[in-house]
């Protein structure tokens, strides 16, 4: 009897064992994941690696260019200036002394110009044996004054179609004053229709001989006088 007894508790001991090691080796098993900790899990790696390869490949910024200003040219006196300590009389002594630079050469005026104003007659056909005053205004633009004594127009080529060859001016003619020179024009007889007729040449001359101003007298082309008709 206490035999049997024995073998039943060993039995029931042994059952016992295997349901605890059972219930055991359950426990023991992974726990299902979190889904939700896993996505930030996730999230936060990926920030991560794009932070460092933002670090290792720097994107290049576009700086937008800035305007330099050019250079303003600065006129150096010192040249020009004395140097300290020393008097105006050791800089006044030295010749060339002042600036070194090139010299801007200087206007210098015409003592002897003059400028053609009007005309009277125009250039134009004349009648054959026609007899006629031209006449020139002309301005003085020179820095001399023309005197009546000494100034006088001559006849310089071309056709000779004048009774004279030398005329004097009327009166004194200051800078930018004006005078009337006139000479005496005697048509020839013989008609000319085809290209110039004639051209006389002359000049003003100043009191040493010096042109101060070139006209020319010209004529077309001459023709006939009109036949009277009688009465």
């Amino acid at each position: 009897m206490h035999k049997s007894i024995s073998k039943k508790t060993i039995a029931v001991v042994m059952l016992a064992a295997v349901v605890l090691a059972a219930c055991t080796t359950g426990a023991a098993e992974e726990p299902t994941p979190d889904l939700n900790a896993i996505r930030t899990e996730a999230v936060k790696t990926a920030m991560v690696e794009m932070t460092v390869q933002a670090a290792l490949s720097p994107t290049e910024t576009k700086v937008p260019p800035t305007l330099t200003p050019l250079p303003t040219a600065t006129l150096s006196t010192d040249a020009a200036q004395p140097a300290a300590g020393s008097s105006s009389g050791s800089s006044s002594s030295g010749g060339s002394g002042g600036s070194s630079g090139t010299a801007i050469p200087t206007w210098t005026p015409d003592p002897y110009a003059c400028e053609i104003v009007t005309e009277d007659p125009l250039d134009a056909p004349q009648m054959t044996g026609w007899i006629y005053d031209k006449t020139w205004t002309l301005r003085n633009v020179g820095t001399a004054t023309w005197t009546k004594k000494d100034y006088y127009v001559k006849w310089a080529g071309g056709d000779d179609i004048s009774p004279y060859h030398t005329y004097k001016i009327p009166h004194d003619v200051s800078p930018f004053q004006t005078v009337v020179v006139t000479i005496d024009v005697n048509v020839p007889t013989q008609p000319i229709t085809e290209g110039i007729a004639y051209t006389a040449n002359w000049q003003l001359i100043s009191d040493n001989g010096d042109v101060v101003c070139r006209f020319t007298n010209v004529i077309t082309r001459t023709y006939p006088p009109p036949t009277p008709t009688p009465d």
